[in-house]
Parts: structure tokens; sequence; C-alpha cells
């Protein structure tokens, strides 16, 4: 008899096992939404959520408050087209105003910069993979720009309209002409993030145009186009957008969005 209750006791030490684990697991849980406090109701709202995960010392804060974002509805390209070049703003912002660290804006830029270049990855056909719309379109990063993330938003969004994308990252005046004289680009995308870039990247443009000959639409977008009210007629650019979708339109590319409304 002793036996069997002892049998008895320990088969059931497992069961126990498990739901104190479950009822710890689940305490955790509710305890971690508290402190996360109540969802954001508003787009600047989940902008300042986010810019708190993308700093927190945890690694994976970010991701946590992504998911819920999309759990809320907000599809995943909006994140990447309109939320994440918003949080970069925001993240600048704090560090001008002194109101995040050198330190913890650094980390949150290269966490959010590594979001861009993964779902970049996962969105780049293919080698040999046959591209929607046939068009190619080059993405210049050029080597005095220190802020690097818009470009690879932009190169995102112009995959997702069916672009093929080429990025030319830090290269010189030389091997930029090169890189543009040697394919068919339908446009050339410079990014341009301060306005003490704009002269510089000026010098940069005026070299394409005097040792180029049938240059692509050359478009400027970045921080320095709502800074700078003149910032075409000063780069010598075709055009000046604020988005992928008006660069799209004034450059005549095609898109594969069912919808093409300036933002």
């Amino acid at each position: 008899m002793k036996k069997e209750v002892s049998r008895d006791l320990s088969d059931m030490v497992p069961e126990k096992s498990s739901r104190i684990r479950f009822l710890a697991e689940s305490a955790l849980r509710v305890l971690a939404e508290s402190r996360q406090g109540e969802l954001p109701s508003t787009r600047d709202g989940w902008v300042e959520r986010l810019c708190s995960s993308l700093m927190s010392e945890a690694e994976t804060s970010h991701h946590r408050t992504i998911s819920m974002m999309i759990a809320n509805g907000i599809p995943s390209g909006e994140i990447v087209e309109r939320y994440i070049p918003a949080v970069a703003k925001r993240l600048g912002e704090l560090w001008v105003k002194d109101d995040a660290s050198f330190v913890d804006v650094t980390l949150a830029a290269g966490r959010l910069q590594g979001l861009v270049r993964a779902r970049a990855e996962i969105n780049t056909p293919a080698p040999g993979r046959t591209i929607p719309l046939g068009q190619t379109v080059l993405i210049v990063l050029p080597e005095f720009e220190d802020h690097s993330l818009g470009a690879f938003v932009a190169a995102d969004q112009f995959r997702r309209h069916g672009q093929w994308v080429h990025m030319a990252i830090g290269l010189s005046a030389s091997e930029l002409l090169h890189e543009i004289m040697e394919r068919d680009f339908a446009m050339v995308g410079f990014t341009c993030g301060t306005e003490k870039s704009v002269d510089m990247l000026g010098e940069l443009i005026d070299y394409l145009r005097m040792n180029g000959e049938g240059l692509p639409s050359l478009v400027v977008g970045g921080q320095a186009v709502g800074l700078v009210s003149d910032v075409a007629q000063r780069l010598g650019v075709d055009h000046a957008v604020g988005s992928t979708r008006e660069a799209i339109e004034r450059c005549g590319l095609a898109t594969v969005a069912e919808s093409l409304s300036i933002d």
C-alpha cells in the first residue's frame, strides 16, 4: 500500500511542477504587460514605444514591439515605409535635445538598420529570378554621408514597387560614374541626411554632369530635402523628393502597387 501511494505521489510531481511553472510564466507575462502599460493608440505613440524598445538593454525588445504593432493591425510594409523613418528622425531629435545619450542612439540606430537590412535581404530576388518590371535604380550613399539608414529604407521600398535595386556605398566620384555608365539605370537616387552634406553632394553631382553622357534621372532624398528649400537647384539634380512614391512618379517609373499617391 505504501509503495502504491508513493508511486502515485511521484507520478503527481511532474504534473504539479508543470502547473507551478505555467503559473509562474503566466505571472511573469502579466507583469511584463503591466510594465509595458497601455498599448499606444496613435502613430506617434507607437513611434515612441519603438524608440524606447530600440534603446532598451533587452536584445529582443524591439522585435516584441514590432510584433505587437503587427498584432494590432499595422501592416509590416507600413512599419518599414512610415514608422521606421519616423523612428530614425525621432532618435535624431532625442540626441540633439540631449534626451538620449550617444550610446543609446547609436545602439538604437544599429538595431534599426539591422531590421531594414534583414528585410532587404528577404526581398532581394535571387540571381536569375525575373524582375517584375525590368527597371533598375541605383541608390547612392556617398562616402561623406554618415546617415545610411535612409538609403536602405529607400532600397527596400523600391524593391516593394517591383524595381531591381543596386547600392553604391562609399564610391569615389570616378567609381560612381563608371558604375552609372556601365549599367542601364532608370534612376539614380542620392541620400542627403544633413544640410552640411549639400555642398559636398553638389560637387559630386557636378562631376557626374561634366563627365557623364546620357545620365538617367538624378534624384535626391533625405532629411536635407526638408531643411533646404532650393536643394534641387543647389545640387543640380532633376528632382528633390520626400518619398519613394514621389520619386517613382516624378521619374515616370513603373510600379506594381495598385495605387500611387504622393505621401
